[in-house]
């Protein structure tokens, strides 16, 4: 028999919705570090334990970058920016971060949640004068964060349609062809380049100014850190929190009572909003590090420069560290989860995403406290992350 049909291929085929996935807890049960093909053809291990996955993201065993440039293990076969953040290693990873980290901080973080508070209610009124039913998506849960990143990064509203569509490619596993993610990433490096020439004669108060002051007064950023550095702030910044937002509201309005329970008591939407992240079964994509020394994963053997998956959305899930995982309980304290990641590349943005998730849930009940789902939604397809691409909606 051809040895490579007896490993199974992930990501795992895609089902619609955020509620747990039965393979992830047979796996943590019973083999959880197994070998598997991505779809590049390489082979990696999955981890799916919480253990296991908070080993992965923390331990320097585990090397980002090794995972990205070289020759090494790929999930895809398209350009990893081997120059951006999320594909370093410390010193160098340390060195990006302390650049960026002072701008979404969380106290940075609170002194913007008026003005997206006031963001989140504009759409919300736009949205009240369409008539029903209304896509949550196309009118709430795509612009609010969309507009939040341009206005940090400095990139102009009118261009958020093509950011949008660029970063849809490049969240792509599956989903497009190579060439077409590839195409998506030179055009948007182009416009971003443009627009740090424009910059630099015309520096604003915004994220890509200070950059560029890195970059041409203190030498602290190359010019391909740079672009790298706005294309991931675009796609994590916007993309990761447009999902996520989506994929929480979906959970919400799925059991109306759900909805109900935080339109009468809003004083609980902080803590709900960690736990919406904790169960929701968003990240089926990979979050890939290269092993750089042999090492062993719940009795598995890893050997040097073999590769590794720490599943995220599996770790959320795991029976020894969560009271009936399976259970979305908006009562819950605020559960620790791995949503935002764990380690060295713990997302820099997770309070700007948190602040967002918070004001756009809150707003959402104040206009709309009788919002209700219109009809099933449709279904992101091979992406790194699950999310709806509509939600239709009465009120």
């Amino acid at each position: 028999m051809n040895q490579s049909k007896q490993i199974p291929a992930f990501p795992f085929p895609h089902r619609d919705g955020l509620d747990p996935i039965p393979e992830f807890a047979e796996l943590r049960r019973n083999a959880p570090v197994i070998r598997v093909r991505m779809p590049s053809g390489d082979t990696a291990w999955l981890v799916t334990r919480h253990a296991d996955v908070r080993r992965v993201l923390a331990d320097p065993v585990f090397s980002r970058a090794r995972a990205t440039r070289g020759e090494g293990p790929r999930v895809a076969r398209t350009t990893t920016l081997p120059d951006s953040i999320l594909a370093a290693d410390p010193p160098d990873h340390s060195r990006l971060r302390r650049l960026v980290a002072p701008a979404l901080s969380g106290r940075r973080a609170e002194t913007m949640r008026s003005d997206i508070a006031l963001l989140a209610d504009q759409l919300l009124a736009s949205m009240e004068r369409q008539s029903q039913p209304a896509d949550l998506v196309a009118c709430f849960t795509r612009p609010l964060p969309l507009t939040v990143i341009c206005d940090l990064l400095g990139t102009p509203r009118l261009d958020g349609d093509q950011l949008d569509a660029w970063n849809d490619a490049m969240r792509s596993v599956t989903a497009m062809p190579d060439t077409e993610v590839m195409a998506a990433v030179d055009d948007m490096t182009g416009y971003l380049t443009n627009l740090v020439a424009a910059k630099r004669t015309h520096p604003g108060n915004d994220m890509l100014s200070v950059l560029i002051a890195a970059r041409d007064e203190g030498d602290r950023l190359s010019q391909g850190e740079l672009i790298s550095f706005c294309i991931v702030l675009l796609a994590g910044g916007y993309g990761t929190t447009a999902d996520r937002l989506a994929g929480l509201l979906h959970l919400l309005l799925d059991q109306p009572e759900r909805y109900q329970l935080l339109c009468r008591e809003p004083e609980l939407i902080p803590s709900a909003v960690e736990e919406l992240l904790r169960y929701a079964q968003t990240t089926v994509g990979a979050n890939l590090r290269v092993a750089t020394q042999d090492v062993v994963l719940s009795g598995v053997e890893i050997a040097e420069g073999e590769a590794v998956i720490a599943l995220t959305s599996s770790a959320n899930h795991d029976e020894d560290v969560h009271t009936s995982p399976d259970l979305l309980d908006l009562t819950r304290a605020a559960p620790a989860h791995l949503a935002f990641g764990h380690g060295a590349h713990f997302c820099v943005g997770a309070q700007l995403a948190r602040v967002q998730l918070q004001e756009a849930i809150a707003g959402l009940m104040r206009r709309f406290p009788a919002l209700r789902a219109a009809g099933p939604s449709q279904w992101t397809r091979g992406q790194i992350t699950r999310s709806p691409r509509t939600l239709p909606v009465r009120w």
